[in-house]
């Protein structure tokens, strides 16, 4: 693995990556699922299984998200900086792993502690970089494809680990989800070595202006004037405080009232989603470029308060896998949307990836106050009244993104505004 990307160029040449990277960063994306999505589930059932009460799992998953709150402008601006991502990434994988292994083998109160800190601090860097590996390799015009692709994989593999990490952690012991955690660390590290170094152009990967002077970018504070980054961010923000403690939520009361089929049930509730998004990512992506964000972005913010409804009033815990559909609609729109528009709103700053860490800091702020209060919500006043703070705070990051988002993308925009210039003189 060379130390290195590649030098500046320009989105011309941006279609023509080899199909060796495209596929490794395709099976990239597959392995390191395990550790994206269905890691927060597993932890909430597994300490539950312990005995872990709901206000010290919330206050686990709050240590997790604060690590990966802290690590998100710096690793951003890390990703920005850094010519290697691979190498990044590469030290991200290994992290992960060790945090597994810690969960696995030394699950007292501490060790807990440091696993979920190990594991939160690596977001800031490999959410990022992840996705400026794919605006390196083929730029803003395929940008999004690219993105529907990735989320494919993403979920195929988040669909794959949630159900066999469900089956080892019913049939074996309760530590073997995080034993396979680990394990498939390896296969992600060999995927990451297919994608060539020489092809992740560096001023494509941080959206730099000027394709010969990569360095140059705009500055931090004028970033952060930009009115559509910062409503983005606050919506992003609403919709993850409601998002993060949905299935956290979910997972500690099949914990406590089934527990002899929870990880069968929590595995399923996990794969359902992720298989309804590897279906339609590539449609998303494409929706995206023809119908614009904005519409898909209120059909994902949407689908919540909804799923936090039927959630909160299903009457059997397998009814929950129905519901899931939505939650792969959101999550493929989410997934897909948030790196494309704000590869939208920054282009040509140089800035793309610390204005990622920002919405990350922003969403993880969100996630670390969501998990920790609503565990304690439920724990005093029951799960009805988790489930309806959810909804309130859902509903209104709706109504923000309705009212106050434009549309972002150049060629819907363009058409928008143009149509606005007509009434205008009409």
């Amino acid at each position: 693995m060379s130390s290195g990307d590649h030098s500046p160029g320009d989105d011309r040449h941006a279609a023509r990556p080899s199909s060796a990277s495209e596929r490794g960063l395709d099976w990239l994306n597959f392995f390191i699922a395990d550790v994206q999505t269905g890691f927060g589930p597993f932890v909430s059932l597994y300490l539950a299984t312990l005995g872990w009460k709901q206000g010290r799992i919330g206050l686990a998953l709050t240590v997790g998200s604060l690590a990966a709150i802290l690590s998100q402008v710096p690793g951003g601006a890390l990703v920005d900086a850094v010519h290697s991502k691979r190498l990044l990434v590469l030290a991200a994988l290994v992290i992960i792993a060790i945090g597994a292994l810690i969960f696995a083998f030394a699950p007292s109160p501490t060790m807990i502690f440091i696993a979920e800190t190990l594991h939160g601090g690596t977001q800031g860097v490999a959410v990022p970089a992840l996705a400026a590996i794919g605006l390196g390799l083929v730029g803003h015009q395929k940008f999004s494809h690219r993105l529907g692709r990735n989320h494919r994989y993403k979920s195929f593999g988040n669909a794959a680990t949630a159900a066999l990490m469900g089956a080892f952690g019913y049939f074996l012991a309760k530590n073997a989800t995080f034993i396979f955690a680990a394990a498939l660390c390896l296969p992600a590290a060999y995927s990451l070595s297919r994608i060539r170094g020489e092809e992740i152009d560096y001023a494509r990967a941080r959206s730099a202006r000027a394709p010969d002077k990569p360095r140059d970018v705009t500055q931090f504070r004028r970033l952060f004037r930009n009115r559509r980054l910062v409503v983005f961010i606050v919506a992003l923000f609403l919709f993850q405080f409601a998002d993060a403690s949905v299935m956290p939520l979910t997972s500690e009361q099949l914990g406590q009232q089934h527990q002899h089929e929870s990880e069968l049930i929590t595995s399923a509730l996990i794969a359902v989603p992720q298989v309804v998004t590897a279906l339609i990512a590539l449609w998303i992506a494409r929706r995206a470029e023809d119908w614009g964000r904005k519409p898909l972005l209120l059909a994902g913010f949407g689908a919540l308060p909804l799923r936090i409804v039927l959630f909160a009033l299903a009457p059997n815990p397998w009814y929950l896998l129905g519901i899931q559909v939505l939650g792969g609609i959101t999550a493929a729109v989410i997934g897909i949307m948030t790196p494309l528009v704000i590869a939208d709103v920054t282009r040509g700053s140089g800035r793309y990836n610390l204005a990622q860490g920002a919405a990350g800091t922003a969403t993880g702020i969100g996630a670390a106050i969501s998990t920790g209060a609503t565990g304690y919500i439920a724990q005093l006043f029951g799960y009805t009244i988790g489930f309806l703070a959810l909804l309130v705070v859902a509903l209104l990051g709706l109504g923000i993104l309705y009212w106050l988002l434009p549309e972002t993308g150049e060629k819907n925009a363009d058409a928008h505004a143009a149509t606005k210039r007509r009434e205008g003189v009409a």
